[in-house]
C-alpha cells in the first residue's frame, strides 16, 4: 500500500503521541524507541522511517507543541497591525499555547530531563531561541520604520518571554494561588503596560 502524505502524518503523529506518552512515564533519558514502538503499536525499526533518532523525536514533538505554530500561523496582515494591537493579540496567543495542556505536559516532562541531562538542553532550546528571533525581527523592524523606539530588541524580546514563562511557571509547576487568579487578558495587560509605555515614540 502506498504511502500517502496522510498516511505519512497519521503515523508520525501516532509515533509523536506514542513517544510524549512514554517520556511522561519513563522520561526521555530511560525511554527507547522499543518503548514508543509498544506504545504505538507498532515495530521499532518503523520508526526510523519517520524519524532519524530518539531525539529527533523529541525535536518533532516541541515543534508541534511550541509557541512556534503562533508565529507560523501570522499573516502579513497581522504584522502590520499597530504595535499595541499586534503585541496584545500575539501575546495572548503565546500564552494561550503555553498553558495549554499539551505544551504544560511536555513541559513537566523537560524540566527534570534538561537538569540532570545536558544534551536535551540544546533540543528543547532551539525552538525557543527561534521564537525569540522571530519577536527580535519583529521589533527591529518596527523599531527602523519609527512605530516603536527599541534600544536592544534581544533584551526587549527576553522581558516579553521571559514575563510570559515566568507566569506559566509559576501558575502550573509552582502551583503558586498568587498568581493563578489572574486571566489571560490581565496578564497580558500588565506586560503590555509595562514594556509598551517604554518603547511607543514620545
Amino acid at each position: 500500500m502506498a504511502r500517502t502524505p496522510k498516511v505519512v502524518e497519521d503515523r508520525r503523529q501516532q509515533i509523536l503521541d506514542a513517544a510524549m506518552a512514554v517520556f511522561a512515564q519513563k522520561g526521555f533519558s530511560r525511554a527507547t524507541n522499543k518503548d514508543i514502538a509498544h506504545e504505538a503499536g507498532i515495530t521499532p525499526g518503523l520508526i526510523y522511517h519517520y524519524f532519524d533518532s530518539k531525539e529527533a523525536v523529541l525535536k518533532a514533538i516541541i515543534e508541534a507543541r511550541s509557541p512556534l505554530r503562533v508565529f507560523r500561523a501570522l499573516s502579513s496582515e497581522m504584522l502590520e497591525q499597530p504595535p499595541a494591537i499586534f503585541l496584545r493579540r500575539l501575546v495572548l496567543q503565546i500564552l494561550s499555547a503555553v498553558e495549554s495542556e499539551d505544551f504544560l505536559q511536555l513541559l513537566r516532562m523537560l524540566l527534570p530531563e534538561i537538569l540532570h541531562n545536558p544534551t536535551i538542553s540544546p533540543i528543547s532550546f532551539d525552538s525557543f531561541q527561534r521564537v525569540l528571533s522571530l519577536l527580535i525581527q519583529y521589533l527591529e523592524t518596527k523599531d527602523q520604520r519609527g512605530d516603536l523606539v527599541v534600544e536592544d530588541a534581544s533584551m526587549t524580546a527576553h522581558v516579553f518571554v521571559s514575563c510570559m514563562m515566568g507566569f506559566v511557571l509559576r501558575r502550573h509547576i509552582l502551583c503558586d494561588a498568587l498568581v493563578m487568579r489572574y486571566t489571560h487578558e490581565q496578564i497580558v495587560e500588565s506586560v503590555l503596560r509595562v514594556t509598551l509605555e517604554g518603547l511607543l515614540p514620545r
